[in-house]
């Protein structure tokens, strides 16, 4: 007497779907000079939407350069008017 077996296999298949969209010719420039050869459209539109924190933004400026000393003083000077109003 033979048992039958039945064998039951499943397959995910995961498919990265892409959509068209339109931009403007000034949009792609700026996206295709971001993305250069390194990254994706998907990639540079995806950082452009992250979120940062006002930490991370500031932060981001670190060792740039072009600190304008008296503009520090006058945005501490705001604060402290804005503090105290």
């Amino acid at each position: 007497m033979s048992a039958n077996r039945n064998i039951y296999i499943y397959i995910y298949i995961y498919i990265f779907m892409s959509k068209i969209i339109s931009v403007a010719d000034d949009v792609y420039a700026s996206l295709k000079k971001l993305k250069g050869k390194k990254y994706s459209y998907s990639q540079v539109i995806r950082s452009l939407f992250k979120k940062q924190s006002n930490v991370d933004y500031v932060l981001s400026f670190a060792g740039k350069g072009g600190v304008d000393e008296k503009a520090i003083e006058d945005v501490q000077e705001a604060w402290k008017q804005w503090g105290s109003a």
